[in-house]
């Protein structure tokens, strides 16, 4: 199977079902990002595992085109930059934001796109359109 095809597939259904799953459930979401963003451990240890697989989906799939495929670089790219701020970022600085973002409104409109970014990858990946 191709490499791109592939991860539109396992990218799309990821970004549904999260997406989906965030959207629903935000109240139980909520307390869990709290407690997660509250151990400097877990902080470290997403950042170098994101770092990685954006690492790794970068290396592999180094397509930076205008359509589909260029979005799952960019996912990749995003993971990179993501994995760096929480590696690199103070501790006092994560938290700040992670009271920023840790709202109703941020969880319902980044469960929205991802849910939107999720169907148009699932759809290209699966063939549907």
């Amino acid at each position: 199977m191709d490499l791109s095809i592939f991860l539109a597939k396992l990218f799309g259904l990821y970004f549904l079902i999260a997406g989906g799953l965030i959207m629903l459930r935000q109240k139980s979401f909520m307390p869990i990002i709290t407690e997660f963003f509250g151990s400097r451990a877990l902080i470290m240890l997403l950042g170098a595992i994101e770092l990685a697989a954006g690492l790794a989906i970068a290396i592999a799939h180094p397509t930076l085109s205008p359509d589909w495929r260029g979005v799952i670089t960019l996912i990749g790219y995003t993971m990179i930059a993501e994995g760096v701020i929480y590696l690199s970022s103070p501790y006092t600085k994560l938290h700040k934001w992670m009271h920023h973002f840790n709202t109703p409104t941020w969880f319902t409109s980044g469960g929205l796109v991802a849910v939107v970014l999720g169907g148009y990858l699932a759809g290209k990946g699966f063939g549907f359109w």
